[in-house]
């Protein structure tokens, strides 16, 4: 039986994680949350489900302690882009010390479980046009500070792996979309306000913010996926791109979104939504990860958009 510890448990990719690794009868699943835990208490036993605050280091080590995991998927992040521009310095503080906290207590209790460190193709920043899709080997040029704070986590897992030989195993995951995620994002922003002007809840003016970017779209399910076939095929220390490879214009998800109702919707712009500093596109060469260990997206992106639109469209009418 292996012991799986999940951080960030409660959070939009925690909980669909949680969801498939249980369905496998050999792990052992436990989770930490920080705030809410309404959907996690559904899904793990009370026992297994740790409130943790990983800035708070003892209590981050103790709860390593207890549990001494096989593997970790550390997922505890401030996770929006945009918001970290508002209030760099929490973004900074919360992403860079909580993992520190975390891997400094596996350095102190002599731990050495395989952990996934969770960064984000928002590392790249700035990508030339010929250089899409993106490789590993790619410079970064972060235009956000949550795209340092990534950064940040990356390399700590780097260096911990060199000096510690912590089986720390990095990852980039290119943007991925599903039921549960906070409306900050693209596709649950749209699709909540569709849903609220199909409820008459909203009139038909639907604000957007840039609809130029283009971003390579994954779904959640297919992500928790890679996940688990990242920790029993990859190599610690190296670095992996997860994405599909296919380059989609933020536009196009809404054109979907649109052909999916026959509402009446009217298209308004909102300069204040731009961020300060976009990356106009983001498209991964996950060719790596893919010949390590044989994954490859099943969900097509118009099958992921009409699902995340019918949650919303449920969660209206509540």
């Amino acid at each position: 039986m292996k012991k799986i510890l999940i951080t960030g448990a409660s959070g939009f990719v925690g909980i669909h994680l949680t969801t498939y690794l249980l369905k496998n009868k050999n792990y052992q699943i436990f989770g930490t949350h920080f705030g809410g835990s309404e959907n996690i208490n559904k899904l793990l036993k009370k026992n297994h489900l740790i409130p943790l605050n990983l800035l708070k280091s003892t209590d981050t080590k103790n709860v390593i302690q207890k549990i001494k995991p096989d593997w970790i998927i550390h997922l505890a992040a401030l996770s929006s882009a945009s918001d970290s521009f508002k209030n760099p310095q929490q973004t900074l503080t919360n992403n860079t010390v909580a993992q520190l906290n975390l891997l400094d207590a596996l350095v102190g209790l002599k731990l050495k479980p395989k952990i996934l460190v969770i960064g984000s193709a928002e590392e790249y920043g700035i990508v030339k046009k010929s250089e899409s899709p993106v490789k590993e080997t790619n410079p970064l040029r972060p235009l956000s500070p949550y795209a340092v704070s990534k950064i940040t986590q990356d390399y700590l897992g780097l260096q911990y792996y060199m000096t510690y030989k912590i089986p720390i195993i990095r990852l980039r995951p290119f943007n991925h979309v599903g039921e549960g995620q906070r409306p900050q994002f693209v596709l649950p922003a749209f699709s909540k306000q569709i849903a609220e002007i199909e409820a008459g809840i909203k009139d038909y003016m639907m604000v957007v913010g840039d609809l130029s970017p283009i971003r390579d779209f994954t779904d959640v399910q297919d992500i928790c996926i890679a996940y688990e076939l990242a920790l029993k095929h990859c190599q610690p220390g190296e670095v992996y791109n997860i994405g599909t490879g296919r380059p989609t214009p933020v536009k196009q998800l809404l054109n979907i979104l649109l052909s999916l109702t026959t509402t009446k919707v009217k298209i308004k712009k909102d300069p204040s939504k731009f961020r300060p500093a976009d990356v106009k596109i983001l498209v991964a060469d996950a060719s790596k990860f893919k010949k390590t260990t044989g994954w490859k997206p099943t969900i097509a992106l118009e099958e992921t958009v009409k699902r995340v639109l019918n949650y919303w469209r449920e969660q209206i009418k509540k």
